[in-house]
């Protein structure tokens, strides 16, 4: 098995059908189905509503089943504005930020507690060395 599952898919502002690369464990992963799952393609369709539009990017949600058919297909132009980023990216993303945040607070507390041993033993060191001069 690949490592990724291909498709394809209709573009209604195209007219055409168009290939994606599905990350396999991407799709395994999934909590629910259908998933969401974002992909862009440039417009290559020749309709006179569009031709001023040629290579503009078109960004297409594909709705996917556990079977990896493709359910549904969502079409609109690119808006440069937008910030696409599906839930289980950003809870993948969160989850890792949250690991390393609770990595670093595990180094940092490690690092405190010698520190504090490495203070009281030249406390002490000091505290010999003052009682010895006296």
């Amino acid at each position: 098995m690949g490592k990724y599952v291909r498709k394809l898919y209709f573009c209604r502002i195209c007219d055409k059908s168009h290939p994606v690369k599905i990350p396999r464990d991407y799709a395994e992963n999934q909590k629910r189905y259908p998933f969401v799952f974002f992909t862009i393609h440039k417009y290559d369709g020749d309709s006179e509503e569009h031709l001023d539009k040629k290579e503009k990017d078109i960004i297409a949600t594909l709705y996917i089943d556990k079977n990896y058919a493709i359910r549904d297909v969502d079409v609109a132009w690119e808006d440069s504005s937008a910030n696409i980023i599906s839930e289980y990216d950003t809870q993948k993303l969160v989850g890792f930020l949250i690991d390393h945040v609770n990595d670093l607070q595990d180094k940092y507390d490690s690092l405190m507690e010698k520190y504090a041993i490495l203070l009281e033993s030249s406390k002490e060191k000091s505290n010999k060395s003052d009682n010895n001069n006296s």
